[in-house]
């Protein structure tokens, strides 16, 4: 993997950390202590410093409560992770309010679609 993406890698996956970290309402010390780790670990995860080996990515997951693939997706810049992502969320709605999120969703992609010039892959 190159620096660069392995920098912005280690950058979305530290976010991720630390949204799902403060969503489930710990400090980083508490969670450096469920971990057994340095609360200096925990701030350098998040900030992007230092990737998670993918045991310690485990047991992070575990600790949060969340499936590992969510701490991958969450902060995933690709199309497949964030329709998984919008899936789950609107699974959480009712149909009627789905149908409204869908529209809302559809017409946004398309006004932002004839603005943006096309992207590369």
């Amino acid at each position: 993997m190159a620096a660069k993406q392995h920098h912005k890698l280690a950058n979305r996956l530290g976010s991720t950390l630390a949204r799902i970290r403060i969503e489930r309402g710990y400090t980083q010390e508490l969670l450096a202590e469920r971990l057994e780790v340095t609360v200096e670990t925990i701030s350098r995860f998040e900030r992007g410093a230092v990737l998670p080996t993918l045991p310690r990515l485990y047991e992070l997951a575990d600790v949060l409560a969340v499936p590992v693939t969510e701490l991958l997706q969450r902060g995933s810049t690709r199309p497949n992770d964030a329709a998984t992502e919008i899936a789950s969320l609107l699974g959480r709605l009712s149909v009627d309010d789905q149908a409204l999120v869908r529209r809302w969703f559809g017409e946004m992609c398309e006004r932002l679609g004839d603005s943006q010039p096309l992207r590369k892959k």
